[in-house]
């Protein structure tokens, strides 16, 4: 009788998608940076073992039964029960595109650490956030992780010709999503794009390289955050290769 092979995980949820009437398919984002998908079966059964224990944005130790097609999980448990209560309305719908573009971006079988890290650090941040922190966390995460997936825009400098752009209030700077970001005037005339106002480009580069405290401390407002959102949106949607919906929700819901 062959045995079937196990394995422990640490890991946050991302998404969850219905299967058939109690099941789930759960998407999940390892320690290791790898992207999981799994069936949590009876999931959505009132009452079952897995019905409050994959709460989106948390963190999870699960342990997995190895499938033909998809793993099956056979246990799972709050990492951090505490923190799964404090996301309301507005801190979720500020999370769902952190967690869509990781689902976008990390691949089965692909260690990126560095983006879990993120992640953990992200959700945690917004579930202890106002809605207006939590809306600066968001766009400042979508920056990070999509740079750290090695897809960082030219800000401070040409992405052209390496000079300094000058992120002095009052202009507009060309900025280029199929060049690679922020354009001096000089360059301006050799590639297409869309002019934006420095300050939110200067706001992206801020956080870009900015802790998340150090964003907070700054107490940037919604205009701002969603200026750095507008921003990023077709940068993401070009090297991500689709449009996150959440995003979209995210600019159009009128919650903040």
């Amino acid at each position: 009788m062959a045995h079937t092979q196990t394995y422990k995980k640490r890991a946050l949820v991302l998404r969850k998608t219905k299967l058939g009437e109690k099941d789930l398919i759960v998407t999940l984002l390892s320690n290791s940076g790898e992207l999981m998908r799994c069936v949590a079966k009876g999931a959505r059964k009132p009452g079952g073992s897995f019905a409050a224990k994959l709460e989106l944005f948390s963190a999870v130790d699960l342990m997995a039964a190895k499938g033909r097609s998809l793993d099956v999980v056979t246990d799972v448990r709050f990492a951090e029960p505490a923190g799964v209560s404090t996301f309301g309305l507005e801190q979720t719908t500020c999370a769902s595109p952190v967690a869509e573009l990781l689902s976008t971006i990390c691949q089965e079988g692909l260690e990126q650490p560095r983006l879990y890290d993120m992640a953990y650090a992200a959700f945690g941040r917004i579930a202890r956030s106002s809605a207006e922190q939590a809306l600066a966390i968001c766009a400042a995460s979508l920056v990070k992780i999509i740079s750290a997936a090695g897809f960082r825009p030219a800000l401070a400098h040409c992405h052209s010709c390496g000079n300094p752009i000058g992120l002095q209030a009052g202009k507009n700077v060309l900025f280029s999503v199929d060049g690679g970001g922020a354009t001096c005037q000089d360059c301006a005339r050799q590639v297409e794009g869309f002019l934006v106002d420095v300050q939110a480009i200067a706001w992206t580069n801020a956080f870009l390289t900015q802790r998340f405290d150090e964003i907070l401390a700054q107490s940037p407002g919604p205009s701002t955050s969603f200026a750095v959102l507008q921003l990023q949106k077709p940068w993401i949607e070009h090297y991500a290769g689709r449009r996150l919906k959440s995003l979209d929700y995210l600019l159009t819901c009128a919650l903040f």
